[in-house]
């Protein structure tokens, strides 16, 4: 059985071998397999001996597989575990070489000096033969090889584990170093006579077997395991480089790949020069040129490429007509399978700079018609702040021509209606000045306001408005507010707009109240203004209404907001917006505190 066993895989790893060459383990193994089962047959042979004649030569055939095994053993340990000590297994083989040489020479062989008496006892449930003899001091040469195999393989699975190879150190070498005392003390015990039992080192090497089987099964194992990962690494490189391919033959201009020989490698060229680029030879690029003359150039770029690792020229190149065609390349050195290779991409200049001319066309219309618009929006915005002011006025004024009418005109209240007229008067001139400034990309003038007075005076300047359409008006601010750093007209304007603009959302409310809060609380570093309404809310493209020109009102400019928001971005604020929960929108905007 364990002679089957030995021989089912030596023939395994033998077909390995056969199959690949490079597996000197598995011909090793399969060296020690056959020699096991060669120790096993003639331990048989010895067991079933019927003269001392027939033990003498069973055993001293016993001595040749043994002589197999040790050598092949200690090459297996060789290649798969190492040694520190390499001339430990030259002594092991040296000395077990020895002995074989002896074991023909000596007689009847290196074991005994002579064989008295053969004798039957029970083993394993039969009888087998055991002889009794005088041992032959020639045979401490096999005994200490064993020894030493021992201590070999002990060196040689510390040597692997020191080298972090802990698994076959601990599987392989703890193993063989167990089964091969194991034997070596059997085999003294018995040929010492004593032990009353038969030689079985063939059982021991057959543990040894099992381990090396085991631990090569399992390198198979991942081997299989590494060449279909392998496989499928392979078919997803083929599947890149396909996409690599696509994208390098759909690339626009010439991109091409040569080596330090002058050989190209890989190459892309929307030039066919009238029929397929294969044709035009190896120097693809040389065979493209314009003037033979522009050889040199191009032989010198390859030259500095290579040298410096980089260049830059321009050379032309034959096109489908007449007229050459202007190509920018850029080359770099690379490595490539291991040798300097050279990448190269050409780009047509023509084309370029036809691009690089519409392009500064296209500029030069867009800054004409971009001027044009910013002379529309600063006059529409002037005209759309400048009408509260005005419509002040306006009121006042008619309401100063029917107070004259009467006989006896109050004088006091035409001079209040003259100052208001007065006071509208200078805040349309500086709406004027501050809101050119700031659309002109000037700088606000920035001082101290106080953001509270601020909401009263714009609330005190919409009351008229607010009470005509019905509105109920709540202020809700922290105490203790610190200034902001604000030009004031101005962000007057911004608040005011944003309340008539909640004002207008909240008509289609009908007989449901109509609800305006206005907060200011501390953000950060600076103070953030809202205004809440429970009106229409916003429109579904509510991420546009900051837009120019965008507007909802059937008579409105579309410009509020935008200017809105010129003001407040001067300031180094933001102006955002948002949809409530319930219903209607709110509008904040911040602006930085004062220091």
């Amino acid at each position: 059985m364990a002679a089957a066993a030995s021989l089912a895989l030596a023939g395994v790893h033998g077909f390995v071998w056969l199959r690949q060459h490079a597996a000197v383990a598995s011909l090793l193994f399969c060296l020690v397999a056959i020699g096991t089962a060669g120790m096993a047959a003639c331990e048989l042979w010895m067991m079933n001996a019927l003269t001392t004649e027939e033990y003498g030569v069973a055993l001293k055939w016993f001595a040749f597989p043994l002589w197999l095994m040790t050598v092949a053993l200690v090459g297996f340990i060789h290649f798969y575990l190492g040694s520190d000590r390499p001339w430990l297994g030259w002594a092991v083989c040296g000395l077990r070489t020895i002995a074989l040489a002896l074991n023909f020479v000596a007689s009847p062989n290196v074991y005994y000096s002579s064989i008295q008496e053969l004798r039957r006892i029970p083993f394993l449930g039969s009888e087998v033969s055991v002889v009794d003899g005088m041992p032959n001091p020639l045979m401490l040469f096999g005994q200490l090889s064993l020894l030493l195999l021992a201590a070999y393989v002990l060196d040689a699975t510390l040597s692997g584990y020191r080298r972090g190879d802990h698994r076959r150190a601990l599987s392989v070498g703890t193993s063989m170093v167990f089964f091969v005392l194991a034997l070596s003390l059997q085999t003294m015990l018995v040929l010492w006579n004593a032990i009353d039992a038969p030689m079985v080192a063939s059982l021991f090497f057959l543990g040894i077997v099992a381990t090396m089987g085991a631990e090569l099964s399992n390198d198979l194992l991942r081997a299989a395991k590494l060449a279909e990962g392998l496989q499928m690494r392979e078919r997803e490189l083929r599947g890149e480089r396909e996409v690599t391919d696509a994208i390098f033959n759909s690339a626009p201009g010439i991109i091409f790949l040569e080596d330090d020989a002058g050989g190209i490698v890989r190459w892309n060229s929307p030039i066919d020069n009238g029929g397929p680029i294969e044709k035009l030879g190896g120097d693809k690029l040389g065979a493209l040129l314009y003037r033979s003359g522009d050889l040199a150039e191009l032989n010198r770029a390859r030259q500095a490429t290579f040298e410096i690792g980089r260049y830059e020229f321009e050379l032309d190149l034959k096109g489908r007509g007449e007229r050459p065609m202007r190509y920018f390349f850029r080359t770099v050195k690379v490595s490539f399978d291991g040798r300097p290779h050279m990448i190269g991409v050409g780009i047509d200049v023509n084309a370029l700079r036809q691009l690089a001319f519409e392009a500064a066309k296209q500029k030069e219309e867009l800054a004409h018609l971009t001027s044009f618009a910013s002379m529309s929006e600063l006059s529409s915005s002037l005209a759309h702040e400048l009408n509260q002011p005005l419509a002040i006025i306006l009121s006042n004024a008619q309401a100063a021509q029917r107070l004259i009418a009467l006989e006896k005109p109050d004088l006091g209240e035409l001079g209040e209606i003259l100052a208001d007229i007065v006071s509208a008067d200078i805040r349309a001139a500086g709406v004027i000045k501050r809101l050119r400034s700031i659309l002109q990309h000037g700088e606000p003038l920035l001082e101290p306001v106080d953001p509270i007075d601020l909401i009263r005076q714009v609330l005190r300047l919409a009351k008229s408005d607010l009470e005509i359409a019905g509105v109920t008006v709540s202020v809700r601010h922290q105490r203790r507010l610190p200034a902001a750093h604000a030009d004031r007209i101005p962000v007057e304007q911004v608040l005011l707009n944003l309340i008539k603009n909640a004002t207008e959302s909240m008509e289609e409310n009908g007989s449901k109240p109509k609800q305006l809060s206005v907060h200011c609380v501390i953000e950060g570093r600076a103070l953030r203004f809202s205004v809440r309404d429970n009106g229409c809310g916003l429109p579904e493209d509510s991420d546009k209404i900051f837009e120019a020109f965008r507007t909802t009102k059937p008579n409105g400019l579309g410009l509020g907001l935008t200017i809105c928001q010129t003001i407040i971005k001067a300031h180094g604020g933001k102006l955002l917006a948002e949809t409530n929960k319930s219903r209607g929108a709110t509008f904040h905007f911040t602006l930085p505190i004062a220091s």
